[in-house]
């Protein structure tokens, strides 16, 4: 019994916490997943859970392009294409009511209490960026990513190694 409440405790410590930065794992809550469409191309996709934010889940997606460039051998990235797939949820707490009942002749009297009902409604974003790497940096009239500067002071603000 003591090893089930462990296993049961240590699962929900899990999963009340947002999505950390690795490959995708549906078990786990999350993560990235990517697809190569040309030489230089790429797609990546970050799924979070419900505790995590918007803004955490684009700087992943952004780390994750970052780092595909230079896995890669490019040291430049431009975003050609950002969507966002966010889905949302809800969970309604279980409902309880507790009636109390006194009779006094012909007469009773009573109150009810009703508990719960609480609606809980969870977002799971899901950016997603379709990128284009360079090995030089191009002329273009739109942000153009230093990969390994934003590889390293994303790692750094959300303390990853």
């Amino acid at each position: 019994m003591k090893v089930a409440m462990g296993i049961i405790a240590s699962s929900m410590l899990i999963i009340a916490c947002e999505t950390t930065y690795r490959p995708y794992s549906f078990v786990g809550g999350g993560g990235w997943k990517e697809a190569q469409l040309a030489e230089n191309t790429f797609k990546v996709t970050f799924e979070a859970n419900g505790y995590t934010s918007n803004t955490t889940a684009t700087d992943m997606a952004l780390l994750r392009s970052a780092e595909l460039s230079l896995a890669h051998g490019f040291k430049y990235f431009v975003i050609g294409v950002a969507s966002d797939d966010t889905r949302t949820a809800a969970y309604s707490t279980p409902t309880t009511t507790t009636f109390n009942a006194t009779t006094q002749g012909n007469a009773t009297y009573g109150s009810a209490q009703t508990y719960g009902g609480q609606i809980y409604v969870f977002s799971f974003p899901t950016p997603s960026l379709t990128i284009s790497c360079f090995v030089d940096k191009p002329p273009f009239a739109t942000t153009v990513y230093d990969a390994a500067l934003t590889s390293k002071s994303l790692r750094a603000q959300y303390g990853i190694r």
